[in-house]
């Protein structure tokens, strides 16, 4: 999908300055929200439809229904955004025919066993294990929660766990 500008992971999904300067950055039109349990809450789907900046078209989807609209084609034609809300959903999403080229880690909630990587994103072995499968696979998977930041690549945080 030619259109597909960034595919991106932040646990807080939609938010503030962060999210604005993606968007101006890659001439971001909309935005698909990838996560089954912010689909599943109207109120969560609420908050990240309005919570994207003036005129960026926002879609919620489960794993499942984002791989069907992907196979079929139906995903937004203009400039997208995806965003997922952890490792585990990505990996989902890859391994069932979302097929992106590079992978944007821009935060991963903190709580539990996890090591401190670069700024403030902090992985587990499991978070860095669902990644190494789509890096595995050929995914050019980097570190990068601001665009003043430089890349962070994958191959790094592999040292740390393995």
């Amino acid at each position: 999908m030619e259109n597909l500008k960034l595919a991106r992971i932040d646990f807080r999904l939609i938010h503030g300055q962060v999210m604005t300067r993606w968007v101006k950055h890659y001439d971001i039109q909309s935005i698909v929200v990838i996560d089954d349990q912010s689909l599943k809450s109207p109120i969560l789907k609420k908050i990240l439809i309005n919570a994207a900046p003036a005129g960026i078209k926002v879609e919620v989807e489960s794993v499942d229904s984002a791989v069907k609209r992907w196979k079929e084609g139906k995903l937004p034609k203009n400039n997208l955004l995806i965003l997922f809300k952890n490792p585990e959903m990505a990996e989902r999403a890859w391994t069932s025919g979302i097929q992106f080229d590079s992978l944007q880690v821009g935060g991963i909630e903190g709580a539990g066993n996890k090591k401190n990587i670069c700024r403030n994103i902090t992985m587990s072995k499991e978070d860095v294990d669902h990644l190494k499968t789509m890096y595995d696979g050929g995914v050019k998977i980097f570190c990068q929660p601001i665009p003043e930041d430089a890349e962070y690549p994958f191959s790094n945080v592999l040292a740390k766990f393995y």
